[in-house]
């Protein structure tokens, strides 16, 4: 509604000081007989180019051709006798009737215009929302990663455990093969240690028995 208002308010403004104000001026005792021109002339004139310009930047509005009979109701008490003159109704209908024409007429030449500009507002407001949503969705992503962090951390101990614990289960194959290798070496130093103990054994028997003869 106060969109609304904003919109009639520029219009309205001089429609009113028109119609209100014009008369004044036939009033004077020279124009007294020129004043159907006021009536006929300025007041048509006013409401067409009004109602065209009011198109031509919002579009058709059928409520905006209300404005200038509402004007003349004031103008018609005031100037011209009020109601009592059949006349004054049917300008009523007359001005009614100029304000639809101006509609169209401002549609008709300047409505291509009007809808280039609106088709441009319209993709600068939805390249707008386009921008607020990536921008939404980067913050989402912002605020995601903190509460990923832990459960990498996670994985990242697990990983390093199932590696450790891989680990332990090699050592006992590499303990296994330097027991093999101590085994064989023990094995081979007890043998080389009892062929020197039977030989001296041997060669003490030998002495022995020499003495005796």
């Amino acid at each position: 509604m106060n969109g609304m208002i904003k919109r009639y308010l520029p219009y309205a403004l001089i429609i009113f000081a028109v119609y209100l104000l014009v008369p004044l001026i036939f009033m004077i005792p020279g124009l007294n007989n020129f004043s159907a021109v006021a009536y006929y002339f300025i007041f048509l004139v006013t409401q067409v180019g009004c109602s065209a310009l009011y198109c031509s930047k919002h579009g058709l509005d059928f409520l905006f051709a209300l404005i200038a009979p509402i004007a003349f109701l004031f103008t018609m008490v005031i100037y011209a006798g009020g109601f009592a003159n059949f006349t004054n109704i049917i300008l009523l209908v007359v001005y009614l009737i100029a304000g639809i024409f101006g509609l169209f007429l401002g549609d008709l030449a300047f409505g291509d215009e009007r809808r280039k500009r609106e088709k441009k507002e319209k993709q600068a407001a939805e390249e707008l929302l386009l921008q607020a949503k990536r921008r939404d969705e980067q913050e989402r992503e912002r605020d995601s990663k903190p509460a990923q962090s832990p459960r990498q951390t996670r994985a990242d101990r697990t990983r390093k455990a199932q590696s450790g614990e891989k680990k332990r289960y090699a050592r006992p194959t590499r303990t296994a093969e330097t027991k093999s290798s101590d085994d064989d070496f023990y094995e081979r130093y007890t043998a080389d240690t009892d062929s020197d103990m039977d030989d001296e054994l041997n060669d003490r028997v030998n002495r022995l028995l020499e003495e005796d003869e």
